[in-house]
């Protein structure tokens, strides 16, 4: 009989064993949140944020586009992701030349669905001569700087 109790422990054990094994496996694969960065050519613009691939992020100035914002005081940006995947507690951060139109300047992005410029939350930096929004999104944005309403 103690045979018997042995040998049934002696399973119990090895399911144990196999399952933690199996959960191990599971978070091995799952693939882990990197931190991407990147700054546009110009210098002027950097964006930050989280993914669980590992792509690049990749920011434009596009020049001369046509917004419908009344007093825009930068060019457009488009911030995308390589491969398409979500950006996560990201920060996208804009240097102004003039230190008095960075509290009057808020970060506006372009809404796809509707056809309009969005306002962000944004804060600013006069030491830094900064503005700055937080980001969550996916494939790519257009974003840009205009007065407060």
């Amino acid at each position: 009989m103690s045979g018997r109790k042995a040998s049934q422990t002696n399973w119990s054990v090895a399911i144990v064993v196999a399952i933690v094994l199996v959960a191990s496996a599971f978070l091995i694969v799952r693939p882990v949140p990197e931190e991407v960065v990147g700054i546009s050519d110009d210098g002027l613009t950097r964006a930050s944020g989280l993914t669980r691939s590992s792509e690049t992020l990749v920011i434009e100035r596009i020049d001369n586009a046509e917004t419908s914002i009344l007093e825009v005081v930068s060019p457009v940006y488009q911030v995308s992701l390589t491969g398409g995947d979500s950006l996560n507690d990201g920060e996208f951060v804009m240097t102004l030349d003039e230190s008095e139109s960075v509290s009057k300047s808020v970060l506006y992005t372009f809404d796809r669905t509707t056809f309009e410029w969005i306002p962000l939350p944004t804060l600013f930096s006069l030491s830094e001569g900064t503005i700055s929004a937080s980001l969550n999104f996916s494939g790519s944005l257009l974003i840009v700087a205009g007065a407060r309403e």
